[in-house]
Order: structure tokens, then sequence, then C-alpha cells
């Protein structure tokens, strides 16, 4: 008996080296903490940290248990987390900013992609190369692209009225018949699956020309971080690893994403993660980091094109604390 206890003290020990010891505890005593992620759009390697962290075993280290929604097209990710149905979600940050001035009780805790993959782009034969040559043609917008399109056009002195925006579906031969010459669309997703089919494109990137937007950013409600912030915490710091192990496995991503995804084409993945890594993990301080200045630049930026009609306090927008507790204070 006092071998068989000593071994069973020996696993023990082991398996709490191997998790931590504060996810050990939580492990051997307690039953998964259920959490919901309200996602930003369909399934796929867009949120390959969130699958890495579940599949790696990073959430269930954290005695986490983790259901993920997925978002789409027509559906506002913002009141699943305000009513309570999604713990955490992932929006943009020029949603976040709007629905805080608004009173929505909404705090972004980490910007997972901190460049934007928004993008324009036009058929490499159509003499498109920069926002000036926008002049006089039809766009194609997508949701969460007016707001950078007309900060970008209004940065080079282009008024809305010298362009026509068009709503279009994502589709690789309504693009390469040039009905519509410039788009809008993920660098990641769209842009992709047009270079794959063969054709030269030129690329037009925002940032190049000063505006500067925090693409997914995971929030949730100022209830959750107030009532429980360990769990907010814990979550954080297992998607913070899920994160870095996609930026450095890249090639894993794809299985990954068809767990949630029956219809997925694993190459594809694989090269959408791979493309996603400038825009995750910048160079610069750590995944996930996010700075004041970045967002007072979007909050003035969302001012100038009218999109702000209340005041904001973008301080009251987003909250460091636990990106500072899980990397220490910088």
């Amino acid at each position: 008996m006092k071998w068989r206890a000593r071994k069973l003290v020996t696993v023990s020990i082991t398996l709490c080296v191997a998790l931590g010891l504060s996810a050990c505890a939580r492990q051997l005593n307690r039953a998964p903490t259920p959490i919901t992620v309200q996602l930003k759009w369909l399934h796929n390697a867009q949120f390959a940290g969130f699958y890495a962290a579940e599949q790696k075993g990073y959430y269930a280290a954290e005695g986490l248990a983790v259901t993920f929604v997925e978002g789409g097209p027509g559906i506002d990710v913002l009141p699943p987390v305000l009513g309570g149905t999604a713990h955490l979600g992932v929006a943009g940050a020029s949603e976040l900013i709007p629905a805080r001035a608004e009173g929505k009780p909404l705090h972004a805790i980490a910007a997972l992609y901190r460049r934007n993959p928004h993008v324009y782009f036009a058929l490499a034969s159509s003499g498109v190369t920069r926002p000036q040559d926008f002049a006089g043609k039809q766009i194609r917008s997508v949701s969460d692209g007016p707001v950078i399109l007309h900060a970008m056009m209004a940065r080079v002195g282009i008024r809305r009225d010298q362009y026509t925006e068009v709503a279009l579906p994502s589709d690789v031969a309504l693009f390469a018949s040039g009905q519509v010459p410039v788009w809008g669309a993920y660098l990641t997703a769209l842009v992709l699956a047009i270079q794959r089919a063969g054709h030269q494109i030129n690329i037009i990137y925002p940032d190049d020309y000063g505006v500067h937007f925090y693409g997914d950013v995971l929030f949730t409600t100022d209830d959750l971080i107030a009532k429980n912030p360990e769990l907010v915490r814990r979550f954080l710091r297992a998607t913070l690893k899920g994160w870095t192990y996609a930026v450095e496995n890249p090639t894993a991503i794809g299985p990954m994403v068809a767990r949630y995804k029956s219809d997925a084409d694993p190459d594809l993945e694989v090269a959408q993660m791979t493309s996603s890594i400038p825009f995750v993990n910048t160079g610069e301080d750590h995944i996930g980091w996010m700075k004041p200045e970045v967002w007072a630049g979007m909050e003035k930026t969302l001012r100038e094109q009218g999109v702000l009609t209340k005041p904001a306090e973008i301080e009251q927008v987003y909250s460091m604390q636990f990106l500072q507790e899980i990397y220490g204070q910088q």
C-alpha cells in the first residue's frame, strides 16, 4: 500500500510539473469551467490560435472547456457577449470603439491581429498601383472595410464622391473579369485564393498610407472582468500560448481547422496561417500586446470619418491588465 501511495504521489507530482502547479490543482480538484467564444467569422485559419489552444490542451490545462460559435455574413458579434450567451468574442477595433462610445460595457483585452489584413488589390494589367488610381472607379467594399477605405482615400486627397463602393461576393472569377477593377478583402483569404488561381495582382496596403487599425481583437464585458478576473486571465493565457504555437507551427494548422470545418482545404488553411504571421507576430512587443497610441490613432480616425458621433474615452475601450500580468509589466 505504501508503494502504491508513493507511486500515486509521484504521478501527481509529474502531472503538476507538466501542467504547472496552479493548473494541476484545478485539473485534479475541479470540473472544467465552460467558456463560450463568439468568433468574428466562419471557421478558418483566421482563428488558428484558438484551435491550437484547444487541441494542444492549453485550455484544459487551465481548467477550461471552450466552445466556439461561428460568426458570418450579417452576424453582429457584440450582442452575444453583451447578452451573456458568450463570455468573450472576437471583433474589429473599429466596432468596439463606437460600441463603447454608445455606453456598451465592452473591453478589449488583447489584439490578436496587430496589423489589419484588410487590403485593396487590382489585376496587374489594370495599372492600379496606389489609392490615387481608385478615382473614378468602382471598388468592392466589405462590411469592415469602409472606414479603412475612406480614411486611406482621404489621406491621399480623394473625396468619396470620386469613387463608387459596391458589394460583391467573394468570387475569384468575378474579380478576374475586371468588371469591378478594385477589390477590398483580407489578404489572408480572398487574395490568397486569387493568387492560387494564377492571377497577377497589385496589392495596396492601407498601413502604408497611415491607416492603422487592429484587426481581430479579443474582448469581453466589464462585468466578467470585475467578477471573475482569474477566469479571464486563464483563458487569455491559454489563448496566447495557442497563438504562439500557431505562429511557430503554421503547417500544423490545416488539420486543426478541419476539426471544425468539414470541407476545409488543409493546404489552403496552412497558406492562410502562413500569410497571417506578420499580422499576428509583428516583431515588436508580444503577441496580443496593445499600444495606447494605436488605440488613440484609431479613435481619431473614426472621429475624422464621422463614425464616432459621441465622445469616446479611449482608455476605457481596452485593458492592459491581463497582458501585463501574463507577460510582466513593460
